[in-house]
């Protein structure tokens, strides 16, 4: 790895910095490190041979200690309204547990709560004298929110909320933290006054004793069990049975409940989204994007040190790397790294931008937010899950090994696909902002990430050579009018349909397969335009611009080849085109891969992080391999079962013979 460091041709440390938003920001950032990394009590374990409640009770203890006591003597809060304010504290590693009550539950006490209900509790929650959860996902009922059957039935007499489960499927289930560890939860339930339904609203139950921990009367709760991954964390279900919160619990920025029983509205029932805009806007980076670079980095580093046959008849064994058929397998990944990153940056600082404006009352900005926010969401969290699947299976028979590090990585990562909001769901509720937006172009100027629908022309890309292929703005260009021409065809189908006397819901369904595509058409180009125009403003050296604008052509072109049809059947691409485009990546592949090593370092993943033994930074992957095994729990004794098993079986066979 020094030798493939050696010939790296732009400053790593500058990358870096460009990466986290400034030398500032590394700075921060690892400062946050070195503190974590030094501190026994809180530092990363090697989590390979765990059990799952091994890691529950350690992350329990890390994190009381790292809440109670590092953040405090460090000067550090645990949240902050700024999304990318959790960026700095990624050190603290995966192995936590109060994830949901620090990164979920306080900020949407500060996004749901009044002033005065705010005084109330969040002292208490940031001093873990209560611990909180989110509690909306039902067993029955996750994206669909107007389906939550949980309710709260207001009872005028007692001045009293009823929160009730009616049916085992209302039940709370998957929520973080529920399980074993929350006193308290923002239940989110369907409001009713005498027997009118107003909708979700959020409210604050407590489902604990605070002094022996017990559940309280009426609550049933507890852990859902072993999931895929997150064995720190205790999913929880909750079934309420008829118990009472008083009025007062109903978390009332947005809407009030009078003792009389009248309904007063603040604001729009649509703020209620704002919180699940945020939590997709952390998520993306934190559970996606960060994981990708995580895998990326080990992929790389054990690619350059795996020797595997002969490139060249007669001669030495060679690195993996080496094999252009590895390189396609990784590079383009490694620029997806890179791209989603800045884009899900962007969508952070326009979410941050909206708060802004959402406390002077104005939410024009949601409806946008919300599309681009639940697009983001699915098409980003599916790209880095399904990679870093790609990437495991790139590091051949140790990939399938704890060892790696790289299944822990994916089984964290996958969860994405389905937690605050399942991935098909929220491409349709993008693709519905979407419909309206095409149908809206010929009256209505776009603006943000739709600006592009503005050009409505029929055009072909006239490009007729490879190193076109590599030019930023023929490539936007492309994805922008592939993006446009496959939105108006679903827009046309939709429209055809209905005049035809098809209902509006079954003509959205018989079209929901092409509103897909288009979603995923209308992301690629948000990727792929943020970063060209991020590059274009970008202030840095020639070399790390020349390998930022290489890895955005990379990225476009590893997406134009495998969507080839959808750019021939707008009529945008000729098939020599297309061969063109295909001869581009390769090239970029050859040209990106001396600096490999180089772009994965400027992630600046430490090993206790990585818990990788194919890519610590060192390159020892067979010396870390062999400690690793040695580990085992079955290799504390030479000799386990034989005698009780094995060794009477076959005495017993002896002797019937």
């Amino acid at each position: 790895l020094e030798k493939e460091r050696g010939q790296v041709n732009f400053n790593v440390e500058e990358l870096t910095n460009i990466y986290d938003g400034g030398a500032e920001e590394t700075k921060l950032r690892r400062k946050v490190a070195d503190v974590i990394q030094n501190d026994p009590e809180v530092r990363c374990k090697d989590i390979g041979m765990m059990t799952r409640e091994e890691r529950y009770i350690d992350g329990v203890r890390r994190c009381v200690y790292l809440y109670k006591v590092l953040l405090p003597r460090e000067g550090w809060t645990p949240v902050s309204k700024e999304v990318k304010d959790y960026f700095k504290y990624r050190n603290i590693g995966k192995e936590r547990s109060f994830g949901v009550h620090a990164g979920v539950f306080i900020p949407c006490l500060l996004s749901f709560g009044s002033d005065e209900q705010i005084a109330k509790w969040l002292p208490l929650a940031m001093q873990f004298q209560i611990i909180g959860t989110y509690a909306q996902t039902e067993m029955g009922h996750g994206t669909f929110l107007r389906g939550l059957q949980t309710t709260a039935t207001y009872d005028k007499k007692n001045k009293e909320f009823v929160i009730n489960c009616p049916e085992i499927s209302a039940m709370k289930w998957w929520p973080g933290d529920l399980g074993k560890s929350a006193n308290h939860a923002l239940l989110m339930a369907q409001l009713v006054i005498d027997g009118k339904k107003y909708g979700m609203h959020p409210f604050m139950v407590q489902i604990r004793d605070l002094t022996t921990h017990m559940p309280l009367p009426g609550i049933t709760v507890g852990d859902i069990g072993n999931k895929v991954g997150f064995e720190t964390t205790d999913n929880g279900f909750l079934h309420l049975n008829q118990v009472r919160i008083p009025r007062e619990n109903l978390l009332c920025k947005n809407a009030e409940v009078k003792p009389n029983g009248t309904y007063l509205t603040k604001a729009s029932d649509k703020m209620v989204y704002g919180s699940m805009v945020r939590l997709r806007a952390i998520i993306l980076e934190s559970e996606a994007v960060s994981a990708l670079g995580k895998a990326c980095t080990i992929a790389v580093r054990y690619s350059l040190v795996r020797c595997q046959g002969e490139l060249e008849p007669g001669k030495p064994e060679v690195s993996v790397m080496e094999y252009m058929t590895q390189q396609k397998k990784l590079l383009p990944y490694v620029a997806m790294t890179y791209v989603t990153h800045f884009a899900c940056l962007k969508l952070s600082n326009q979410y941050n931008a909206f708060t802004r404006e959402m406390d002077n009352n104005d939410i024009s900005g949601l409806p946008e937010l919300h599309a681009l926010s639940a697009g983001m969401k699915a098409v980003v969290s599916e790209q880095c899950s399904d990679g870093i699947e790609i990437l495991r299976k790139s590091c051949g028979g140790h990939g399938y090994s704890n060892a790696s590090g790289i299944p822990i990585i994916w089984s964290s990562a996958v969860a994405c696909c389905t937690y605050e909001g399942e991935n098909t769901v929220m491409l349709l509720q993008c693709a519905r902002y979407l419909v309206k937006c095409i149908n809206q172009v010929q009256t209505t100027r776009m603006v943000g990430s739709v600006a592009y629908l503005n050009n409505m022309t029929q055009s072909t890309c006239h490009v007729d050579s490879v190193s076109g292929f590599k030019q930023l703005d023929v490539l936007v260009a492309c994805f922008q009018y592939r993006a446009r021409e496959v939105l108006k065809t679903a827009a046309l189908k939709l429209s055809h349909l209905t005049k035809h006397g098809m209902a509006s819901y079954n003509a959205w369904n018989q079209s929901s397969v092409e509103l897909v595509n288009v979603v995923k058409a209308h992301i690629t180009q948000f990727i792929v335009t943020t970063f060209a125009s991020g590059i274009t403003e970008l202030e840095c050296t020639k070399p790390v611009k020349n390998v930022l604008q290489q890895l955005c052509a990379l990225y476009a072109l590893s997406c134009i080849n495998a969507s080839t049809g959808d750019f021939l059947k707008v009529g945008y691409l000729s098939p020599r085109q297309c061969d063109l485009a295909h001869e581009a990546e390769l090239e970029l592949l050859s040209c990106i891969r001396p600096n490999a090593v180089g772009l994965v370092d400027a992630f600046d993943f430490s090993d206790d992080l990585l818990q990788s033994c194919l890519g610590a930074y060192d390159g020892n992957v067979y010396e870390r391999l062999f400690a690793w095994a040695k580990k085992s729990p079955l290799n504390k004794t030479e000799v386990t079962i034989y005698q009780q098993y094995i060794q009477i079986r076959l005495i017993g066979r002896r002797k019937a013979f």
